[in-house]
């Protein structure tokens, strides 16, 4: 059995047990978020969705009116180009069944695809809303190591944001956090939360094992990277554009094919508060489902 599969399956569980945390009544101007990260095979559609549907059940019984997955979620993100092989188009049966999660449980999903459109292969994030409706944002900025793994084309620089729950809401994909002024633009905009989903990682060889953590330089060195989980230029962003920000990264191994990321996931409120954070993992037995919950604001007065 593929060694994410098995910790998956001994995780979930733990997971939804270890979550009891009644749901918050969330207060006016106030939007619960959860960051999710399931944990992830490249190629593998359905087996993603039904390893994302109970961080979805949870998220929604803890409040959140949204939920962010991590880039190319649903089809798994990776440098040998299985994530890139599975991609679909949006009318791919599996993605209605995100719809109807979405529906059945009141709350927003944003996932990342591999998409394929036209003939062309892009890399998308969806955002399922609750009453049907979808909002695609396709990436812009396509690195290197993702132009060799597959012919991905860049989707268009302009954002398309949209509104739930008050909350004018954008979208980046990993690099497209780099294209230059975007978040002053967001914040321009009237934006009040930018969703940025990611893939940070790719292989193995980048990971540690519990073992490993036996030598003491190496175990200094996964205590100081450990506590590196949060960007502190991303908190002062936040406080600079009143923007606040909930970014997702990619969770999973293979030891067959070298496949591994390590997760780290945060939400930031625009006043700085950091109000949920999930740690990069770099020992690959420690990976597993992992959920959090946070509270951001919108601006006073603002819609």
């Amino acid at each position: 059995m593929n060694t994410c599969l098995r910790a998956w399956l001994a995780g979930t569980a733990a997971l939804l047990a270890a979550c009891a945390a009644p749901a918050r009544r969330t207060p006016a101007g106030e939007l619960l978020v959860a960051v999710a990260q399931p944990l992830t095979v490249p190629g593998d559609v359905a087996g993603n969705i039904d390893r994302m549907a109970p961080l979805v059940v949870e998220a929604a019984r803890r409040g959140a009116g949204l939920v962010v997955f991590s880039e190319c979620a649903v089809t798994g993100y990776d440098h040998k180009g299985a994530g890139a092989a599975a991609a679909a188009g949006l009318d791919h049966p599996a993605l209605r069944r995100i719809d109807g999660l979405a529906a059945a449980h009141g709350i927003a999903i944003v996932a990342g695809l591999y998409e394929r459109l036209d003939g062309k292969l892009h890399n998308t994030a969806v955002a399922f809303l609750p009453d049907g409706r979808r909002v695609v944002q396709r990436k812009h900025l396509i690195m290197d190591p993702e132009k060799k793994a597959a012919p991905v084309v860049p989707g268009p620089r302009e954002r398309t944001p949209f509104e739930f729950r008050g909350f004018r809401i954008a979208i980046l994909i990993c690099a497209d956090a780099g294209i230059p002024g975007i978040f002053e633009e967001i914040a321009r905009g009237g934006g009040d939360l930018v969703v940025l989903i990611t893939a940070g990682g790719g292989s193995t060889s980048m990971a540690l094992r519990q073992a490993d953590l036996a030598r003491p330089d190496v175990r200094a060195e996964y205590a100081a990277k450990s506590a590196q989980c949060l960007s502190k230029e991303s908190i002062e962003q936040a406080i600079r554009l009143d923007l606040a920000q909930a970014a997702c990264n990619q969770m999973g191994w293979d030891d067959a094919s070298g496949y591994y990321h390590g997760g780290g996931s945060s939400i930031i409120d625009r006043t700085g508060e950091v109000t949920a954070v999930i740690p990069y993992r770099l020992v690959l037995e420690h990976l597993g489902p992992q959920l959090a919950v946070g509270r951001v604001s919108r601006r006073p007065g603002a819609r």
